[in-house]
């Protein structure tokens, strides 16, 4: 694949307003859940209980985790204050999550239906369902997107940083053994090139990795 023509062929990159309103649910370090509308203002976030209630301002401090649509919000570490905003390309009891690192939103679009993969076993060609992730944001060349995984209980590892429009010379096998290394069937079906996608990519690639783990090496 010329990843040279990657903008054009895979990330398609769209402008979202920082301010917009989402439907969502936010948990509270004291254990409550409340559901409404989430306004990310950045040092703050805004919660509206309905569309015309007055917002209350939320630290971030006192929140333990937020998630409308795709988007969810982790902490890098369990010393961090400040929540992060990530994209879940995978769920699941281990997560794929990325992110756009050039907007403030940080978040991402998928193109098909609107769901993030869930189900369903991936071959080395991959699913529409992995293959169609994008990313909102600037689409100039240079644009970095950051992957992750997220396994319970552990901090959000960086596995892969994709720099929209350069040669893809960057792998992500070392540092996804040292995350799922757990499970040697998807080491050597890693090593074998099982999950090798040279039409869309690395994403890709690192999606169908995600997914095979939670069906084939969870509890």
């Amino acid at each position: 694949m010329n990843f040279k023509m990657l903008p054009i062929t895979v990330l398609f990159l769209f402008i979202t307003n920082v301010f917009a309103q989402n439907k969502g649910v936010v948990t509270f370090k004291n254990g409550d859940v409340k559901e409404g509308l989430i306004e990310n203002k950045g040092n703050k976030i805004l919660f509206y209980a309905s569309e015309s209630a007055t917002p209350d301002k939320i630290a971030h401090e006192d929140i333990e985790h937020i998630k409308t649509g795709d988007i969810e919000y982790f902490r890098t570490s369990p010393k961090s204050k400040k929540l992060e905003e990530y994209q879940v390309m995978v769920s699941g009891e281990t997560m794929l999550v990325a992110r756009n690192i050039q907007t403030n939103y940080g978040s991402m679009k998928v193109e098909h239906n609107n769901t993030y993969v869930q189900n369903g076993n991936l071959t080395a060609s991959q699913s529409i369902q992995v293959s169609r992730r994008v990313v909102r944001g600037p689409s100039n060349r240079g644009t970095i997107i950051k992957y992750y995984i997220k396994k319970p209980g552990a901090n959000i590892e960086q596995v892969y940083r994709l720099i929209v429009g350069d040669v893809d010379w960057i792998g992500y096998k070392k540092k996804v053994k040292k995350q799922l290394g757990d499970c040697k069937e998807l080491i050597n079906k890693m090593n074998n090139g099982d999950f090798k996608d040279e039409e869309y990519g690395k994403g890709a690639e690192l999606a169908a990795i995600v997914l095979f783990y939670n069906q084939n090496c969870g509890k």
